[in-house]
């Protein structure tokens, strides 16, 4: 029996009674971009989130970007982040412009080590200020990010940050709804990003992206920078973009931001159901810390067999995937960094070992069945 790796129809089979009068009445309208659509979005975006603020944006790229810019750091900061991430974390570090410094992740949960983080500040604050070794740029944050679904420890990292005197920002693009220490993903830090690309956990349909905040602040220059740097049309206080969200993006969140809870409910479900049935195998599982809220975006077991592993599912028609094959610090888009393969390990291990398996709300025990037979049978021909 062949599994995707994603299906997207389950889920707009079941909300598509509802998601077509919103679009419909955007249609009607012709409201098409921000509008009551998105506003409506935001206001219940935030109050999932806790915070004062969302601010819909075009894409999640954007949102990055976006919430570092707003944020009003002097040009050339340096900014913590890890390499196993998509590229759009340190390209928005990067069109903010500042200097993304890598900093390797925790082996455990695969998230920006706090230990790692004290420790490069520790290593090179000898003049008072954190100075990157590599680039001379002063750091001035962090960008954490809540990989595979699991929020970063940002606990620790505030501690961090209040120490040496740094902004902190979220990365929250696959971890809505999640919660880590009694607190939402979205929550963390000075502000946070999210992407509503189709395939995240609640994704739109096309592009779409967000940050939240309780800074007055940072969102107030955020809905001025994403519509062209302007309060009052064609009046403009600073240089800014076209970040704005499409109506029919907020038509369709607005929707999906009521399902969004259980939705995650049962991808947890699914990945405990995993757990058990995987376990015994020579693979390491996905750890949740205690006291986090795991949505599980994605599913990633690490075996040093990855590829031969993903090709042999593949043959099964079990859709599998490589969340992230290289770490940013090796690509060539970051060479201008002067990193060197080994300079992460934990990144590296990550990237060469990491499989994830279907991973979606819908799934079913069946489905789940055929998937680790699949895993087993390839262990066991070895």
């Amino acid at each position: 029996m062949a599994v995707p790796f994603i299906n997207l129809k389950a889920q707009y089979l079941q909300i598509k009674h509802e998601v077509k009068p919103e679009i419909e009445e955007v249609m009607e309208t012709c409201n098409f971009v921000l509008g009551p659509k998105v506003k409506n979005f935001e206001e219940k975006f935030a109050e999932l989130c806790g915070v004062r603020h969302c601010v819909a944006l075009s894409n999640g790229t954007a949102a990055v970007h976006g919430m570092i810019w707003a944020s009003d750091l002097p040009a050339g900061s340096g900014l913590i982040t890890p390499p196993n991430t998509f590229t759009a974390t340190a390209e928005g570090i990067i069109l903010a412009g500042h200097v993304p410094v890598f900093v390797d992740a925790d082996p455990v949960t695969w998230n920006l080590s706090p230990e790692k983080t004290a420790e490069l500040l520790e290593s090179c604050s000898s003049t008072g200020k954190p100075i990157d070794p590599r680039t001379g740029a002063e750091i001035r944050g962090i960008v954490a990010v809540d990989l595979y679904g699991q929020p970063a420890d940002y606990k620790a990292l505030q501690s961090i940050a209040d120490r040496f005197g740094l902004y902190l920002f979220e990365d929250a693009a696959q971890s809505h709804d999640g919660s880590r220490s009694g607190r939402m993903a979205g929550s963390f830090g000075n502000a946070a990003s999210f992407s509503f690309y189709p395939g995240k956990n609640m994704g739109a349909y096309g592009e779409g992206g967000a940050i939240t905040t309780n800074s007055d602040q940072i969102a107030e220059r955020m809905r001025t920078l994403r519509d062209h740097g302007s309060k009052e049309k064609y009046f403009y206080n600073f240089i800014g973009h076209n970040y704005r969200m499409s109506a029919f993006q907020g038509a369709v969140l607005g929707v999906k931001v009521r399902y969004i809870h259980q939705w995650n409910n049962n991808r947890i479900a699914a990945a405990e159901r995993y757990g058990r049935m995987l376990a015994g195998l020579p693979v390491e599982l996905p750890v949740t810390a205690g006291d986090t809220r795991h949505v599980f975006h994605l599913y990633a077991l690490h075996t040093p067999q990855r590829d031969k592993l993903k090709d042999y599912l593949a043959a099964k028609q079990i859709g599998a995937g490589l969340h992230y094959p290289e770490p940013l610090h090796t690509q060539v888009a970051y060479r201008y960094l002067g990193y060197s393969r080994g300079d992460f390990p934990v990144c590296e291990k990550n990237a060469s070992q990491n499989v994830t398996l279907p991973m979606f709300p819908e799934l079913t025990e069946v489905q789940q069945t055929e998937v680790v037979s699949a895993v087993k049978e390839f262990f066991q021909k070895d």
